[in-house]
């Protein structure tokens, strides 16, 4: 807090000190301190004296002057409450002062009152932060009226008092409380929009979300959703810490909320779809953080287990398998027998491989085994085995092939001896309940 000052000037001689000092018994008077170094007429011992009593008068009638109770009124009084973000006018009044009087504005900040201005200087610590600003209006002689704005924010919560310099007596104090919701929600530690994250498909991942900034975590409510899929709060685990902060110079506390599961596992269906977490508080705009999530892991091979048929010298016949694969794939083979097709090898026994994409982003596609000319060999069961950096697919895909118009699916070449085999154990089953 400054300090009141008051000033004697006698025959061209200025000399200033504080209350604060005569009080602290700081001032020591005395021929030597006084000395005039410019001749003001006379001699330097009566000089010396004439300026020791003036100023013995001036320090006496700012003593008394600054003992005297002075009529300060703030308004708003008492308690108040604004919402993060809102504009707060403060007005401090004086009355029956003189031009020796001031205003000083205070706040307590970690158990320690600071200044925050005086009449209409600021803080230098509070200097281009934009957190203050003020008007000073002295409608008449008698009355000085100091209004302050505060742009508030969560650590403008607390006491805030006024007072007429140099007089405890005359203080006014408001309690300010402040309703903070949250300024970031960040999933994984990622807050901007069209950000990625990228998780892998096989295993199990760390997903959280967190919301920070706010002072009520009883106001505070969180869900987190796959857009497309659906809401996906139930398998997070919900905790609330509270932490301290300076910003400014001003101490400050808030809260944090987080929805965490350390051990969540996307699937290839959640790939380039959205992962948003919501924060809402109650009387605030709704916060929202957002991320796409591309999801990574070993080949999906959709044909586990499909048949189809064709005739004998159908030529050019495809065999076909959906194939998912992020990253992309390194190795995809048809298996024939004890015979391997790898995809874009040259055509070995009347059999190509080939992958053929569906979409843009080259994760979809579909193995293909052209059969340049069926014949009765080319019946039977083949398999599809796919692979990426990540790993093989599992299962592996099958398809099995018959031939047309076969009743019960007769088949021929690698398929005809499984179906003998089968044949000759039916009949004789037969055989021996025959007899």
């Amino acid at each position: 807090m400054k300090c009141l000052t008051c000033s004697f000037k006698e025959r061209g001689v200025t000399i200033g000190l504080s209350r604060a000092s005569l009080l602290t018994n700081t001032i020591t008077l005395n021929k030597q301190d006084l000395k005039v170094r410019t001749r003001i007429g006379g001699n330097m011992e009566s000089n010396s004296r004439l300026v020791q009593a003036g100023l013995l008068a001036v320090l006496l009638a700012c003593y008394f002057h600054g003992t005297k109770a002075l009529a300060v009124t703030l308004t708003p009084t008492g308690q108040v409450s604004f919402k993060q973000g809102d504009q707060a006018s403060i007005t401090c009044e004086m009355r029956d002062f003189t031009r020796l009087d001031f205003l000083v504005w205070e706040k307590l900040n970690g158990g320690v009152w600071i200044e925050m201005a005086t009449n209409s200087v600021l803080n230098p610590l509070f200097n281009n932060t934009g957190r203050y600003t003020y008007k000073t209006d002295s409608a008449t002689s008698q009355l000085l009226k100091f209004t302050m704005t505060i742009n508030i924010a969560l650590e403008d919560a607390g006491l805030i008092r006024c007072m007429a310099g140099g007089s405890p007596a005359s203080r006014k104090e408001l309690s300010v409380a402040v309703s903070a919701s949250p300024t970031t929600v960040k999933i994984n530690n990622v807050s901007a929009a069209g950000r990625e994250l990228t998780f892998n498909s096989t295993q199990e991942s760390e997903v959280s979300c967190v919301a920070s900034g706010f002072n009520n975590a009883n106001l505070l409510t969180m869900r987190i959703t796959i857009v497309g899929r659906g809401d996906i709060t139930d398998q997070f685990t919900s905790t609330v810490e509270y932490y301290n902060f300076t910003k400014d110079g001003l101490h400050g506390r808030a809260g944090r909320r987080a929805l965490t599961n350390n051990r969540y596992i996307f699937n290839g269906a959640d790939d380039n779809k959205d992962l948003q977490c919501v924060a809402d508080y109650t009387g605030f705009t709704t916060l929202a953080g957002l991320v796409t999530v591309r999801v990574q892991g070993v080949p999906v091979i959709t044909c586990t287990n499909s048949n189809r048929t064709t005739s004998v010298n159908q030529k050019g016949f495809k065999l076909t398998c959906p194939v998912i694969s992020n990253p992309q794939l390194t190795s995809l083979v048809w298996v024939y027998g004890n015979e391997r097709y790898p995809m874009g090898e040259p055509a070995k026994n009347g059999l190509s491989a080939s992958y053929d994409i569906t979409d843009s982003t080259k994760k979809h596609g579909e193995a293909v085994l052209t059969i340049e000319s069926v014949a009765k060999e080319h019946f039977g069961e083949y398999k599809l085995q796919a692979a990426n950096r990540l790993g093989d697919a599992v299962p592996e895909g099958k398809v099995t092939l018959w031939e047309l118009g076969k009743t019960g699916g007769s088949t021929s070449g690698a398929g005809a001896m499984a179906s003998f085999v089968l044949l000759t154990g039916l009949m004789t089953v037969l055989q021996a309940a025959l007899h």
